[in-house]
């Protein structure tokens, strides 16, 4: 599975790094400023050019984006302002620029995004700074430089953003940092929030709108594998007196493995049968993914049990229901995890066992490549058959080896 963190922990993020970013890891910055300025043309933005440029900020090096605008043109006068306005300009931009269907529609949604925290934070339509043509470049710029990467299918994901401290001048007067819509932004879609030093404003409500829609708060990100060549660094205009860069690192999960959410639910007992605890495993056999109960002193030195179960976002609630009907406890901990699974493939291998023929069931651990018999195939011979069931599973496993060696 491929992946991508997006590291905004030491100078925030905003759109125009977060293109960079993209550009720079990608290496084809200049196809990407080509699509941009064609765009711009076709939109009617002929006095609008974008150009990247190689820079380096406090001994860190990445792409720069300027946006140039022409004295014909004037800077700002034909910059949209309305929500309407920005909405239409940007999706004729995503149209513009070939944008995929999945980037169009997370494009719109970021604007979409912006306007809504807008009209929530200052009550207006009119969208001042987040109506100029920088920010429709920086949001169809960004998602054009994901395809171009190659990893629009990815799982995205950010570190804690950092957003500065202060106050910053802005259309509306001077507001603190971070600024009420990107305040707005981080706190709807779950982004997580680091501390910062820096007097400015790190973070811009297009950046925060940009990381929400591609990586939904997503910060616990799993051990990847950087891929060679996969990181990337934007560049911002301003001196923070540190490196003012936004960072996109491309990498991939360990070789033939998936992740997952699951759910882990326990509560601690101490008033139930072991009867009862006996009972638990055979409601909750098909229903949680793994049961186990884990001897321990609760309160006042008294001998319990630790029931605890896993269990998938489709059983979890059946898997609640039956811990608290079965043993009456007054609550039950549920908490998400994230499950990396190593890919397996199941097969059947046929054996003989004392001129009797067996189909057994064989899982194979398709990342180390051993096999393993079910457990309940290999109990049925051994009850049929009186023997031991190590010498069923040992049978099996001979067999399945020859198999995968004339394979």
């Amino acid at each position: 599975m491929n992946l991508v963190l997006i590291d905004a922990s030491l100078a925030g993020v905003s759109g125009d790094k977060l293109v960079s970013a993209f550009a720079s890891a990608s290496g084809r910055g200049k196809e990407l400023e080509a699509a941009i300025n064609d765009a711009l043309e076709a939109i009617g933005r002929m006095g609008t050019e974008v150009f990247f440029e190689e820079v380096e900020s406090h001994g860190m090096k990445g792409l720069r984006l300027n946006v140039r605008v022409s004295e014909s043109e004037g800077k700002g006068e034909s910059d949209v302002r309305t929500a309407r306005e920005a909405l239409e300009t940007l999706i004729a931009a995503a149209e513009a620029i070939g944008l995929s269907q999945s980037g169009k529609k997370q494009a719109r949604s970021t604007m979409e995004l912006l306007i809504d925290t807008e009209r929530a934070s200052h009550g207006t339509e009119i969208l001042h700074e987040l109506g100029s043509i920088d920010t429709v470049v920086d949001i169809v710029g960004t998602f054009k430089a994901v395809e171009l990467l190659g990893v629009e299918g990815s799982a995205f994901f950010t570190t804690p953003v950092a957003v500065g401290c202060g106050a910053v001048l802005s259309s509306h007067g001077m507001l603190p940092v971070p600024a009420p819509a990107t305040l707005s932004i981080m706190s709807r879609t779950g982004l997580p929030i680091t501390r910062s030093e820096v007097q400015q404003e790190l973070t811009t409500p297009t950046g925060a709108a940009l990381l929400a829609i591609l990586t939904s708060g997503r910060a616990d990100f799993p051990p990847f594998r950087i891929t060679p060549g996969g990181v990337g660094a934007g560049i911002g205009k301003r001196e923070l007196g540190i490196p003012n860069i936004t960072r996109v690192i491309i990498g991939e999960s360990p070789a033939r493995t998936t992740e997952e959410e699951i759910f882990l639910v326990e509560t601690n007992v101490d008033d139930v049968d072991g009867e009862v605890l006996g009972w638990m495993f055979e409601k909750l056999s098909g229903v949680a993914e793994d049961v186990c109960m884990i001897p321990m002193l609760t309160k006042k030195n008294r001998p319990g049990h630790l029931i605890r179960a896993v269990s998938t976002a489709d059983s979890v609630g059946k898997v609640i229901d039956a811990i608290l009907e079965e043993t009456g406890t007054m609550g039950v901990k549920v908490s998400p995890w994230r499950r990396i699974k190593v890919d397996r493939e199941e097969s059947v291998v046929d054996v003989n066992i004392r001129g009797k023929p067996y189909s057994i069931r064989v899982k194979t651990n398709l990342r180390t490549g051993s096999r393993k018999p079910a457990y309940d195939d290999c109990r049925k011979a051994a009850l049929e058959e009186k023997m031991p069931l190590r010498s069923v599973v040992d049978l099996v496993r001979a067999v399945s080896a020859k198999e995968k060696r004339a394979d």
